[in-house]
């Protein structure tokens, strides 16, 4: 098989049907509407998918790329985000649909993350994360089975959750040694600061203005403002807790030192045994990015590289792995766990 002429042949192409692997049973691939690209035509052949045979449409039928979608919508949040600092909902609508839009491509495009992640496209920012946050919470919404209109909601709540960080003053935020207890306590305001500027947006769910409330509460009543715990916490508001935390480890918003994407997905598992975050939550979207990385070579930490094999249901972070012709499950050994990609 020569890989280069398929990718040559079929990147760009729209697939018309959804795709299932024909490694795993019952394993969604890539959804009908996708856009095929260089990580999708390397995620086909892993799972045995005979490209040929794949119901496609020409590249004349291409939509806008989620690539094209994110880069454009980053300059129009941040307009539309200074209009709200003032009261006008100037931009707002069209935003939103812009940004409904490209949630749907989101939720279809396996390599989202990758898009989104990527600090190459963008700088981190406060609307780069925003987007992103509304795109995860969309994401585990799906993946946790809420209909289009719920995990649209999510979409929104996430994109507004750190609108009043908007009003702290950047030196705190930009500062790149450790923060005072004042000024941290000053960057705790944000909470209700975006809460209050966005409850006067009378388009926007309630929910919006309570998610930049309550998003850094904990389930063991250890966040803040408010101390609250998990029954005290909207369900929708902790999935955006998590979606935000792991946006923050994976992209460096704040200047906090980066994580990359299994570390980030090992330490959001520790929150949710250490009972900060909720398992419920957190467990199905581990599942949900390490099934993306099934027959992905990586780096463990005893230098090997090793081929994701099966990802377990309970323990998604800890899968089943190939050294060689050797297999090795994670599980067991406490000692060795997944350094990165190889």
């Amino acid at each position: 098989m020569d890989i280069e002429k398929i990718k040559t042949k079929y990147i760009g192409t729209k697939i018309n049907e959804d795709i299932f692997s024909n490694s795993i049973e019952g394993l969604l691939l890539l959804k009908k509407g996708a856009v095929l690209d260089d990580t999708h035509i390397e995620l086909l052949i892993n799972h045995k998918v005979d490209i040929n045979s794949l119901n496609l449409l020409s590249e004349a039928s291409k939509p806008l790329s989620v690539e094209d979608a994110y880069l454009t919508l980053i300059e129009q949040v941040k307009e539309t985000f200074s209009a709200i600092i003032t009261k006008s909902e100037d931009g707002l609508e069209k935003m939103l649909l812009d940004y409904e839009n490209l949630i749907e491509l989101a939720i279809q495009d396996i390599s989202i993350l990758d898009i989104i992640l990527d600090e190459s496209l963008a700088s981190s920012s406060i609307y780069k994360h925003s987007i992103n946050v509304g795109i995860i919470a969309a994401l585990i919404g799906n993946t946790l089975g809420y209909s289009a209109k719920n995990y649209h909601l999510l979409s929104q709540m996430g994109l507004f959750h750190d609108i009043g960080m908007l009003l702290i003053n950047e030196d705190i935020l930009h500062k790149k040694t450790k923060l005072t207890h004042s000024e941290y306590k000053e960057i705790q305001k944000h909470t209700t600061l975006g809460k209050s500027i966005l409850f006067s947006i009378n388009s926007l769910d309630i929910i919006i203005s309570r998610t930049a409330l309550l998003h850094h509460e904990k389930i063991n009543g250890n966040g803040y403002p408010y101390n609250r715990k998990e029954k005290d916490i909207p369900f929708m508001i902790q999935i955006i807790s998590v979606a935000d935390i792991f946006n923050s480890m994976c992209s460096n918003p704040w200047h906090q030192k980066k994580k990359n994407y299994f570390e980030a997905i090992n330490e959001l598992v520790d929150e949710a045994h250490g009972n900060s975050l909720n398992p419920a939550i957190v467990i199905p979207f581990a599942s949900y990015l390490m099934r993306k990385q099934l027959f992905n070579k990586v780096t463990l930490t005893t230098e090997q590289t090793a081929e994701i094999i099966f990802i377990h249901q309970n323990e998604p972070h800890l899968p089943l792995v190939r050294i060689k012709d050797d297999y090795l499950d994670l599980r067991k050994t406490s000692s060795i766990k997944i350094k990165g990609q190889a």
